[in-house]
């Protein structure tokens, strides 16, 4: 008996509750479920584990009374670069490090910055006239409560203000082409004709004798980092003099993108089965399975009741660890640096 996947999703999805203590992250809006995943990526990440650990390590030595001022002066700076460092080639594990062991920077209401110290990373505290958010009251209860970020808290536990700033992070990626908020995307990158080439010539820049200052030097380096970063650079020949020529080009452009894109955005960070799977194999592990082949035994069991185990891991099994996989691969690539 040959099972299509809707009813096997059907037939599963009572016993899956069993496993799953949070709601699922397919639950959340368009509007968090890439940064809800993007976060449970990154907490599932060896590296970044072994990285905060270390980073707790230092943090506590720089925050801790019974050390001598010039070893936690020293601690904080090792964290302050370590930080920047992260931060510099993964923001939203920057991020996280904001909040899991926070340094905070107070910025009054009119901008100017209030007492910090000179190697605080944040997070940014920033009060404003007309915000339905005190976020000062907010920081000082996050400070005071037992509920500090953690690799164990979940996307639904988090806090507001880490919500906020890692909701932020995503927008900068985000290709809904308006922010839900502001309903514009002067936040992000958007489509435009770029004059990074205009100008200048890259060989007279090169060999010193551009009429270019060091200043825009500069501003031209920027631009093409963030060309680098964000953007994907096609060649468009200006011979195009009529809107059929465009339309007529701009198929290979269009297909050429697309061919290694997925259907949905919320499907770059794994779709909804792949994250179904592999959450509920983690919930397995955490009650006393930790062996990955014998939980995933486990889980046909229990999905399959009508099955001999056989014949059940005959035809669910290579699926399910291939989804499984694949939620792996994503945790490998969101750090260091966010490959996906």
């Amino acid at each position: 008996m040959v099972l299509h996947i809707a009813n096997r999703r059907k037939e599963h999805h009572s016993n899956q509750q069993r496993h799953l203590m949070k709601p699922n992250l397919s639950s959340l809006s368009d509007n968090e479920i890439n940064s809800g995943k993007i976060w449970t990526l990154l907490r599932h990440n060896k590296q970044f584990e072994v990285d905060a650990n270390r980073f707790s390590a230092k943090y506590k030595k720089a925050t801790s009374k019974r050390v001598k001022q010039e070893s936690r002066e020293a601690a904080l700076t090792d964290c302050h670069q370590k930080y920047e460092g992260i931060n510099e080639v993964n923001s939203f594990a920057g991020t996280a490090l904001e909040w899991m062991f926070p340094m905070p920077i107070f910025i009054k209401e009119n901008g100017d910055k209030a007492h910090s110290h000179p190697n605080s990373w944040g997070p940014i505290i920033w009060p404003a006239k007309g915000d339905e958010i005190d976020v000062l009251k907010e920081w000082k209860e996050y400070e005071a409560g037992k509920q500090r970020l953690t690799l164990d808290t979940d996307w639904f536990s988090v806090s507001g203000g880490f919500k906020r700033d890692f909701l932020f992070q995503y927008r900068q990626i985000d290709s809904r082409p308006l922010n839900p908020i502001t309903n514009d995307r002067s936040d992000s990158t958007f489509p435009h004709e770029t004059d990074f080439f205009g100008g200048w010539d890259l060989w007279d820049a090169i060999k010193r004798r551009s009429n270019l200052s060091d200043v825009d030097l500069a501003a031209k380096s920027i631009s093409f980092k963030t060309l680098q970063q964000q953007y994907r650079v096609l060649a468009v020949p200006r011979y195009l003099h009529s809107k059929k020529a465009v339309d007529e080009a701009f198929k290979p452009l269009i297909k050429t993108v697309k061919e290694s894109l997925p259907v949905k955005e919320s499907q770059r960070f794994g779709t909804n089965a792949e994250w179904e799977d592999f959450m509920a194999i983690k919930e397995i592990q955490k009650k006393g399975i930790p062996s990955k082949a014998k939980a995933i035994q486990v889980l046909i069991k229990d999905r399959y009741p009508k099955f001999e185990l056989n014949e059940a891991r005959r035809k669910y099994e290579g699926l399910l660890r291939k989804n499984i996989e694949a939620i792996e691969t994503r945790i490998g690539d969101v750090y260091p640096n966010f490959l996906l």
